[in-house]
């Protein structure tokens, strides 16, 4: 009994790493163009000199949301030049 159990572990292991045979790699290559990176933009520094809610600092603090606003919709202009380069012919 403990002969054929053995003999039954080894020829499963056989017959289970034969059928699975290894498929040869793919590789793609696709053309595209590259798209505009927008520059990061240059932000206005904060005054430490003065308190977070002076009324310098709390205008400076809105120009570099207002910045950096305007350069998160430029990232998304660039992501959808590369999403239209790679979306199929038809669409």
């Amino acid at each position: 009994m403990r002969r054929a159990a053995l003999l039954l572990i080894i020829s499963m292991a056989a017959a289970g790493s034969a059928c699975a045979p290894t498929p040869a790699p793919v590789t793609v290559h696709q053309a595209y163009t590259r798209c505009p990176r927008p520059a990061a933009p240059e932000l206005p520094a904060i005054d430490p000199g003065q308190h977070l809610c002076a009324p310098a600092n709390l205008e400076r603090l809105l120009e570099r949301a207002d910045l950096q606003c305007a350069h998160v919709d430029q990232l998304g202009a660039t992501i959808d030049c590369y999403e239209a380069q790679a979306a199929p012919a038809g669409q």
